[in-house]
């Protein structure tokens, strides 16, 4: 059994749904998840492994998970480490710029720290826009494309972070 920490950086809701979905599927799986605010994260100690996950605005991660990946970089290249980022919702385009969803910054200190795997899943418009940039989004994405988490891949790359863990 292995202690996961799973942190996260949510503004709204949706990116803390999907840290707790993977800690209910390490749980089922027989790990010892932690969830955690990437804010509140001050150490790794007693943690085996990570996985950090965060929403992303205007192509960058929230503050907090990216302050948490700047700070502890030593101590998340120690350990199995994942990443995933939430936001995208409604249909992607074939051409679309990948860096909004998955920032190219992330994703670069991703493959520096040896993360195992780095994950983009959907995530959903709030039901109260907080401000004129999302009234916009909500806007312009029909209803039923507000809410793009697919519970079913989150637990599926969940089971396979749980299955590493185990072997």
């Amino acid at each position: 059994m292995s202690r996961v920490l799973v942190a996260y950086g949510s503004k709204h809701g949706a990116t803390e749904e999907i840290a707790e979905r993977i800690g209910r599927s390490l749980r089922e799986a027989g790990h010892e998840p932690v969830l955690r605010t990437a804010g509140d994260v001050r150490d790794l100690d007693g943690d085996d492994a990570v996985v950090l996950g965060s929403a992303v605005y205007g192509g960058r991660w929230r503050r907090d998970a990216r302050r948490l990946l700047r700070r502890l970089p030593r101590s998340l290249g120690q350990r199995p480490l994942w990443l995933f980022s939430s936001g995208p919702v409604g249909e992607s385009e074939p051409d679309a710029d990948d860096r909004w969803q998955h920032p190219n910054w992330v994703r670069e200190a991703g493959e520096e720290l040896g993360a195992r795997d780095q994950a983009v899943f959907r995530g959903r418009i709030p039901a109260e826009p907080s401000n004129i940039l999302e009234r916009a989004v909500a806007r312009q994405t029909p209803e039923d494309e507000r809410d793009g988490i697919e519970p079913a891949l989150v637990d599926a790359w969940a089971e396979r972070i749980a299955s590493t863990l185990s072997e």
